[in-house]
């Protein structure tokens, strides 16, 4: 069995509370500011045994208090407050997530915001996030005046801040709550964002945490519904550190720049990061802060958490920090970045095994591990891990890794001919995805099902109907690249079908946006086939025209 001893982690709100001007009396007079600790501890410790909430540590003036139900933590803080009086001007902060408990203590970044949440709150007051309102099972019972998405500085958060509102506790000025305030993305336009790989300011053999993160971050951007990320593949073909905000936009086709930093010093990490609004031409989110290398794995869903705030744009599914063990995750960063640039698979291996072998749960790694088989065309290999990881996200009910394992599944039977099987894993994958509001992932789904139907199994209307279904998302995200795509697939079915006006049609639009985005092939590709349908109806000048444009 295992120990109870070893750490866990549960849903919990955690509330912060401290007495305001507390060092000030007491260099004033000690005696009067030991008696403000005596008083508040025998007001608020029989109202957090009443609401059923646990005292956790004592600070000085302070004291942290955890609940299990946010409503137990809200009640607690407004019953208290109210039997507060001016000499006692105590300030609470309440958040709410997952917390590793650990013996009789709790820690994580839901501790840290609580307790920043405090210390922003005025003397009497009550400040709680959206995570904890959201998780209020009487929330037509609270009374709250919001202040905004508001920027913590120096913790690398943002967080939607609220204050209860009542006749018996102060209520703040929302006008004094500006200077720290995100102006979030509210045009009707699909947020669309360039996540630029983040600066190593440190070593050069450290230089695999600022791109695993970055890497990883652009995977979970790109899944979180209806918000179109560049891909790293894209940015990578740049010279982007030489590029400045205006310049990445318009070769990235994106409105938001996101660059960071991050540097290894011991056993800190110093980050930076910068949203920019192109449009507005301004910054949207700035912030530096230090992480402890053991909050390592903590760092990714913090960023991600924060620019899907600022652009307005939210998770179906809730994320949480894929390990805990900062040494696995520590050995996946350096094999995503050997896997990248190096392509040396043994050592990649090794290193996923390494990490796996710590922590066996981490799923990412897993599914690291599968798909460098799978590139090595190793696909029997590969079949096998991703079916396990597959039972194990079922499982686990993670959205985003069962749509990967799925997805490589049907990618790897489809290259074995076995296309029946290829078009159940691609149906699964959909379903998951649209489970997770995963827009990016339902458009490719909905592409490889059409056209595995229109080119296997020769059902070219049915085909037509599910290419048309992602065209549609792909526009709507604003996606050229694979809009462009798309559409080459209908002049291909279209004309297979005899109906070259539809065809010609489709592969003028495919290739008008594969010029604005300067795809070099699908020019050329889209060209020749067009020369290729003006031959067939009779238009020579035409078909020379286009002939002309490939050999260009």
């Amino acid at each position: 069995m295992p120990s109870s001893d070893k750490p866990t982690r549960k849903l919990a709100a955690i509330m912060f509370t401290d007495i305001a001007g507390y060092t000030e009396q007491m260099s004033k007079d000690e005696d009067k500011a030991f008696a403000l600790i005596k008083k508040k501890r025998e007001l608020l410790l029989p109202l957090v045994e009443k609401y059923e909430g646990k005292l956790i540590k004592e600070i000085g003036d302070g004291t942290l208090t955890s609940y299990f139900k946010a409503d137990n933590a809200i009640d607690c803080a407004s019953t208290f407050q109210s039997k507060t009086d001016t000499d006692l001007n105590v300030r609470a902060g309440i958040h709410t997530g997952e917390v590793i408990v650990d013996k009789e203590d709790v820690f994580g970044d839901v501790v840290n915001v609580a307790s920043r949440l405090e210390s922003i709150a005025v003397p009497g007051s009550i400040f709680v996030s959206k995570e904890t309102i959201d998780k209020l099972e009487m929330s037509d019972k609270v009374n709250l005046i919001s202040l905004g998405m508001q920027s913590l500085k120096g913790v690398g958060r943002l967080i939607e801040v609220y204050a209860i509102k009542d006749e018996s506790i102060v209520v703040p000025n929302p006008d004094d709550y500006t200077e720290n305030k995100i102006d979030v993305h509210s045009d009707d336009e699909v947020p669309s964002i360039a996540i630029i790989p983040f600066k190593n300011k440190g070593a050069e053999e450290d230089v695999f945490y600022a791109y695993g993160i970055s890497a990883d971050l652009i995977t979970d951007c790109s899944s979180a519904g209806l918000i179109r990320v560049s891909g790293l593949s894209d940015i990578e073909k740049l010279d982007y550190t030489n590029l400045d905000n205006t310049e990445l936009s318009q070769k990235l086709f994106v409105r938001y720049i996101s660059q960071g930093m991050l540097w290894k010093m011991g056993d800190m990490f110093q980050l930076s990061i910068e949203l920019y609004d192109t449009k507005d031409k301004k910054v949207v989110w700035s912030d530096r802060w230090q992480e402890k290398w053991d909050n390592l794995p903590t760092i990714k869903m913090k960023l991600s958490d924060g620019l899907l705030k600022a652009l307005d744009t939210f998770s179906k599914s809730e994320k949480t920090v894929e390990t805990t063990n900062t040494e696995a995750y520590e050995l996946y960063l350096k094999a995503k970045y050997m896997f990248s640039n190096s392509r040396d698979m043994d050592n990649v291996r090794g290193l996923l095994k390494k990490a796996i072998a710590l922590d066996n749960n981490l799923i990412i790694a897993k599914n690291l591990l599968g798909l460098s088989y799978r590139v090595m065309n190793n696909s029997s290999k590969a079949e096998k891990i991703f079916s396990s990881n597959l039972i194990e996200a079922e499982n686990t009910g993670n959205l985003l890794c069962m749509g990967m394992a799925l997805g490589n599944l049907g990618a790897i039977s489809e290259k074995k001919g076995e296309y029946t099987k290829a078009l159940d894993y691609f149906t699964r994958a959909l379903e998951s995805h649209k489970k997770d509001d995963d827009k990016n992932g339902i458009a490719k789904a909905y592409c490889s099902i059409g056209f595995i139907i229109w080119k296997r199994f020769n059902k070219r209307e049915k085909g037509i109907e599910y290419l048309n279904n992602s065209l549609k998302i792909f526009e709507e995200l604003g996606d050229k690249n694979l809009s462009a795509m798309t559409m080459s697939y209908f002049a291909t079915i279209y004309n297979d079908m005899g109906d070259l006006d539809k065809a010609l049609v489709y592969n003028k639009r495919g290739l008008e946006l594969s010029k604005i985005i300067g795809d070099k092939y699908s020019i050329l590709n889209l060209s020749r086939v067009r020369a290729y349908y003006y031959d067939k109806i009779g238009a020579f000048n035409k078909a020379l025209d286009s002939a002309l444009c490939v050999i260009e």
